[in-house]
């Protein structure tokens, strides 16, 4: 979780290039889109924003296979805050992102289940 831009980003952050892997991309979309149907962030690949090398998320996909994901938290812009946007926007980043955060818990197992149709284990989301 970092600030600011309320963005969800996904590999890659280092190069512009997609992930590879078709299964695992369509994951990361899915994923990102589905989280972004509750938080309202934007959901792109991490380089959409700018290159950055070094990144966690970059590596914990590409060494470990890890499925990864920063949120660029609210507020969406410098002139509402920017890095600093002060205390009172907490609750809101809080309840904006409780409901992501323990959807990325529930596929920690299998990310690839995000573009699963009828998942009965995912009922509780809707």
């Amino acid at each position: 979780f970092h600030t600011f831009s309320e963005l969800i980003l996904y590999p890659w952050g280092h190069k512009y290039d997609a992930v590879s892997k078709k299964d695992d991309r369509d994951a990361y979309v899915a994923m990102g889109a589905k989280m972004a149907q509750w938080n309202k962030y934007k959901p792109q690949q991490s380089s959409a924003l700018y290159i950055a090398s070094g990144d966690t998320v970059d590596w914990a996909y590409g060494t470990l296979g890890i499925f990864a994901f920063t949120f660029e938290l609210s507020p969406k812009d410098m002139w509402d805050g920017g890095f600093y946007p002060g205390a009172e926007v907490l609750d809101r980043v809080f309840s904006d992102n409780l409901k992501p955060a323990l959807y990325l818990i529930e596929l920690a197992d299998d990310p690839h289940r995000a573009v699963l149709k009828n998942d009965p284990r995912m009922e509780w989301l809707n």
